[in-house]
């Protein structure tokens, strides 16, 4: 038994013996069945009344912990003594509608597994009237959108970088290479893992479009970072032929590449 599902049962065992819990929803890898040794456990808690409740203490109670804090995203992280990471979202039993506002935004495929603990049959009738269980993120309109999103890293890069601010222009490139990905996924039929699109890539995609991929993987030096922009500008232009991008974001993109071409000339 992995220790995973150890601390996935104790949540469950301790939300059920606690009257101030209403729910628990899971999230992540082990709801899709593709959890492993290296995963984390990640859940939402709804909690009755006004949501008080000693957070710390109450996951200190699952298991033992050697690290807890809470992050920039409110979100409150914590490292088992086994280090396996958690995240827990712990919200008022009236916010569980918020997974209703989820729907068309995250997979609803494996709800089922979702619904760890539901006490007051809350989470349970809002799981059973999603409607959409998969969203659909190919359609002309979303796929406009990755490409103007792309388009605008590019060129935010492309200024960083002839400022010479390698740093920068080497943390920029992860916005580029996300929306890049994203494209790749629906020209390759793949929109699994879409919240997090590298995950499993080398087993998601086409052995090519991992290459294109690659190429937009700079090591932080001047060389290769301009080599790697030059290699996401042509496979971009590529990725908007195949896709049918519009013609006035083809031409922007041929724009900002050749104005990059001429000042390195």
């Amino acid at each position: 038994m992995l220790d995973q599902n150890y601390l996935i049962e104790k949540v469950r065992e301790t939300a059920l013996n606690d009257e101030k819990v209403s729910a628990v929803l899971m999230y992540g890898s082990f709801i899709r069945g593709e959890g492993d040794r290296f995963s984390d456990v990640e859940f939402y808690v709804f909690v009755r009344g006004d949501g008080e409740l000693n957070k710390q203490k109450w996951i200190e109670s699952i298991h033992p912990v050697d690290m807890y804090f809470t992050n920039e995203f409110g979100t409150d992280v914590v490292v088992f003594s086994n280090l396996i990471r958690g995240e827990f979202h712990f919200k008022p039993e009236s916010e569980v509608v918020v997974v209703k506002e989820w729907e068309g935004l995250t997979s609803f495929e494996h709800k089922d597994k979702m619904n760890l603990v539901d006490k007051d049959g809350k989470l349970s009738d809002i799981l059973e009237n999603i409607r959409i269980l998969s969203p659909v993120q190919d359609t002309p309109q979303n796929i406009e959108w990755l490409a103007q999103s792309l388009l605008n890293n590019l060129l935010f890069t492309k200024n960083v970088l002839q400022r010479k601010e390698l740093a920068h222009a080497h943390h920029l490139f992860g916005y580029i290479q996300k929306y890049l990905l994203w494209l790749i996924r629906i020209r390759s039929s793949n929109i699994a893992h879409w919240e997090s699109p590298t995950k499993k890539l080398e087993q998601d995609i086409p052995q090519n479009w991992y290459k294109f991929y690659m190429e937009s993987v700079p090591i932080m030096n001047e060389t290769s970072l301009k080599k790697s922009l030059i290699a996401t500008f042509n496979n971009a232009q590529q990725l908007f032929q195949e896709l049918n991008i519009s013609e006035n974001l083809s031409v922007l993109l041929h724009k900002i590449t050749d104005d990059y071409i001429k000042s390195e000339d």
